[in-house]
């Protein structure tokens, strides 16, 4: 009786696999955590412009001013290079035909991820006898 000493073509295939198999994992973790990362801030970002719509909407309509000002949130710095506006303006002729009155709240923010500019913009109508009126 002999005694084959070696692996099999089975375990060496199996070994292989594995191998790729870790590869394959290791190479998309930078990949996953960048992902995990631009979520991150665009979640906040959404965080950021609510919150600055709902304070505009605390506001009584009549002391509603059509502006441009920078958002000051301290969330902000969490962004790189965040920076963000939010204009307030009279609504849109071809939007409130009727002569309602209504502003029109923009908040905009932008932010680097992987030397990318990002942008986020939500808009809003705010109307006199509306919400908090």
């Amino acid at each position: 009786m002999k005694s084959e000493s070696g692996f099999s073509l089975v375990e060496s295939l199996l070994v292989v696999v594995m191998v790729g198999l870790l590869v394959f994992l290791l190479a998309s973790i930078p990949n996953s955590l960048m992902l995990i990362t631009k979520s991150k801030h665009a979640s906040l970002a959404r965080e950021i412009a609510v919150k600055q719509i709902e304070d505009k909407r605390t506001i009584n309509y009549a002391n509603l001013v059509t502006d441009n000002s920078p958002i000051s949130d301290s969330r902000l710095s969490a962004l790189p290079q965040g920076n963000g506006t939010v204009t307030v303006g009279d609504c849109d002729p071809t939007i409130c035909t009727n002569g309602e009155q209504i502003k029109e709240i923009t908040v905009s923010l932008n932010w680097l991820d992987n030397n990318k500019t990002q942008t986020l913009t939500l808009k809003a109508m705010i109307g006199e006898g509306g919400i908090n009126q």
